[in-house]
Order: C-alpha cells, then structure tokens, then sequence
C-alpha cells in the first residue's frame, strides 16, 4: 500500500480516487503518532463517501496508560462547569451567607431583595399596590 497503488481490497474503479485516501492515512498515522507514540497498532476504514475514520486502537500489555494531554477534562470551560454545578443558578450576592443585609447588590436591587425577604418573612408584603382593572 503506498500513494500509488491501493490495497487489494479497494475497488479498481475507484483507483483514480486512492491518492485522496491516501493522504487522509497519512494525517491519521500522524495523529495517532502524535498522540500515541510510534508502534501503537490502530485500524481504519472507509466511509461509503471515502472519508477515513479511526476504526480502533488496540492497547497492548505492557503499554503505559494514556498521555495526560488526552484525557478529557470533565468541563471544558469553567462556566459551563459552573452551569452544571449549580453555582451559576444562584447569584454572587446571595450565594454570600455574610452579605445577608444586600449592602453589595446596586440600589434598585436592594430595595427588590428588601421587598422578597418581607414576603418570605410575613408571607405578604407591606406594600399598597393598586388593585388590577377588571
């Protein structure tokens, strides 16, 4: 198998087409080199549309385990770690037990968080709101 002649198994009427796939194994071998190291068996196979896919990579007694560098991390970003954790649900300002009084959260914010503890403290709040039109 080299540039210029295809495997037994590819098809004869797609031979004009083998020097396309031979240079997607070539990138491939150079990943798996990169990532792995030399001498690590892996296989590939061909999509119907001659794409090349890694099909597997055998591991060997005796090999050492995985490269740091291609171990996933569980989040890629530390906001979407936040998202998933739950520490992006809750803001700052009340994620704070010591900032109970709100003197951090802007003006406005303060008065809204002054109205939401007296409706979780009284269960109604002290306020005249005009009655809806009906």
């Amino acid at each position: 198998m080299s540039l210029f002649h295809p495997p037994s198994w590819f098809p004869p009427q797609l031979a004009f087409l083998w020097p396309l796939v031979w240079v997607q194994v070539l990138m491939l071998r150079a990943e798996i080199r990169a990532a792995y190291g030399r001498g690590v068996k892996y296989h590939w196979s061909l999509t119907p549309n001659l794409r090349v896919y890694l099909y597997s990579i055998d591991w060997i007694p005796g090999q050492g385990a995985g490269r740091e560098g291609l171990m996933p991390r569980a989040h890629p970003s530390d906001r979407l770690a936040a998202a998933c954790d739950g520490r992006a649900a809750v803001p700052a300002y009340l994620s704070n037990p010591a900032n109970s009084a709100h003197t951090g959260a802007p003006a406005p914010l303060q008065a809204v968080m002054a109205v939401l503890d007296a409706v979780c403290r009284d269960g109604v709040a002290r306020m005249s709101l005009p009655l809806p039109d009906t």
